[in-house]
């Protein structure tokens, strides 16, 4: 019986520790996840904004040359 009760407790205690870690990594991959798209957002309108800015000083140097 007492060998029953230790691997009823080992099995217990190892599912909670599981389920603790799992959670744990989960929150990290969620938040590493969120960065990421975030950031990939910002470098692609950062690309806009630079093409725009190319666009306008091409278009004001034609107009001023002309």
């Amino acid at each position: 019986m007492d060998i029953t009760n230790y691997f009823i407790g080992l099995l217990t205690g190892v599912s909670v520790t599981a389920f603790f870690i799992g959670k744990e990594l989960y929150k990290y991959y969620t938040k590493c996840t969120i960065q990421q798209k975030q950031l990939d957002r910002i470098l692609k309108l950062n690309d806009k904004i630079k093409k725009l800015k190319n666009f306008k000083s091409k278009t004001t140097n034609f107009n001023v040359g002309a």
